[in-house]
Parts: C-alpha cells; structure tokens; sequence
C-alpha cells in the first residue's frame, strides 16, 4: 500500500486559557517555499552583519591611514624641496667652478670635494707680483687703436735667452696648458681675486694642467714657438675676464727679478 503526504499541514493553536482553539492549514509547496526563502533571508543577513563588520573595521582604519597619507605627503614634499635645493647649490657651485676657471663641469674623474678644494686654494691666493723673466721689454701693453690702425697688444714681450727659465708669477693653480697656433706652447695660471696670468712662445713645459704652482716656481723655458720673429715670453695678465697691463699689478721692472 503507497503512503500519500497530505496536501496540507495543519497547524494548530491552542491557548492556554480556555479559549477555542484554531486550525490553520498551510500547503506543504507554501511551506517549502517559506522554508527556502527563511533560508535565503538568514544567509543575506549573515553577510550583511559580515560586510558591516568588514566596513565598520575599515572605517576606523581610515583616519588612521588619511594620518599616514598625509604624513608620507609631507615627507615627500620635504624631499622634493631638499633635492631642489641640492640641485640648486650644485648649480651654483658648477657655475663658481666654471668662473674661477678651476675644471669643466663635464671633466671626468674630477670630483666634488676635490675641486672645491681647488676652488678655496685659488681664492686664498693672493694676486700675482713676481716677473716671469729675468730679461728686458721689448713690446709694452697697448689697448691699441683699431679705426686708426693701431692694432692691439695686450701683453708684456719680455727677451732673454732661450731656454731662460720661466716663472710663475705668483702662486696658483695652473689652469690650462698645449699648443696654441699663435701663442705656440702656453701656460695659463689661475690666481686669486679672480687674476690669471698667461705665458706663450715657451720653449718646453714644465707644468700640467691642475698643477699648483708657487710664486717665482718655473712653469717652462723661454722660446719662440708660434707666430714669433723672435724668441720671446708673450707675458698677458687677465682679472675678471679683462685684459690689463701687467705693470699695473707686479711692481718694479722685469730685469730686477730673478728666478
């Protein structure tokens, strides 16, 4: 014999006074249905208290993370100020090197700490005042006269004889040395109060670039390489990037100075 569920549950409720007691009668697919949709309700809710949880964790993390944000912000800002004025005092100091002359900014193998180094020597060191050569003038300083033909000549010829030592006329570093078309074998000399002294026509060197010199130290010997007629020491004295008369910053004359 097949059993058969009832259509229908019945529920009944019976009050606990004396009351009539009543019948109700639910379908079982009605009781199914509440039954899944019960289930359905109880797992939203189980994951909303989750995500609220979640959100409410989350929010008190946030004030603690805007705190960080805001901190981490001012830090970087503190060393994007820092690098700009790295930036700016290496500029700075590129343009000090360049003025004074001491090496290019590009030069290899230079580094900073050893060429400021150079720069506060030079700038400790006082103006040249010692005559490169025991000898006599042959051509004075002359601004010259260009639209009445006067041509310019901005140094001192001196003559001796040659392979007569050349000196420095004051202490420094030497700045650059070579072969110049015109000048032939030439040293340039950097000195302090922004002066540079140049020696041309040399028959030999005795220096290189980046030396230090002292006053009266020989840097060369007297020659006639270049556009010469004659051997001589081609003798310039440069301050701030002018030419002027070496007459008027080394005292005496020529021949009372000896190596």
């Amino acid at each position: 014999m097949l059993f058969r569920f009832p259509p229908y549950t019945r529920i009944l409720v019976i009050p606990s006074d004396d009351g009539h007691t009543q019948e109700y009668a639910i379908s079982r697919r009605l009781l199914i249905a509440l039954s899944i949709l019960l289930g359905v309700l109880s797992v939203l809710f189980v994951l909303v208290v989750l995500t609220y949880t979640s959100l409410t964790q989350q929010a008190q993390e946030v004030p603690e993370l805007r705190r960080e944000l805001m901190t981490a912000h001012a830090e970087l800002v503190s060393v994007q100020d820092l690098n700009r004025e790295m930036e700016e005092m290496r500029d700075l100091q590129e343009r000090l090197l360049t003025l004074l002359g001491i090496a290019p900014a590009d030069s290899a193998g230079s580094g900073l700490s050893a060429r400021l180094g150079e720069v506060a020597g030079v700038i400790m060191t006082p103006p040249p005042d010692v005559w490169p050569v025991h000898g006599y003038v042959t051509l004075e300083y002359d601004e010259g006269d260009i639209p009445n033909g006067r041509t310019p000549h901005r140094a001192i010829d001196l003559v001796a004889a040659v392979d007569s030592p050349v000196l420095a006329a004051g202490r420094g570093i030497v700045q650059q040395t070579g072969f110049d078309e015109s000048l032939g074998n030439y040293v340039e000399i950097r000195h302090g109060f922004g002066y540079v002294t140049v020696y041309g026509h040399c028959n030999s060197l005795a220096v290189q670039a980046g030396d230090r010199v002292d006053a009266g130290q020989r840097v060369g010997t007297l020659g006639g390489t270049g556009q010469v007629t004659a051997p001589h020491l081609h003798f310039e004295v440069w301050r701030d990037g002018e030419a002027m008369d070496p007459r008027v910053v080394i005292p005496g004359e020529p021949g009372a100075s000896g190596p």
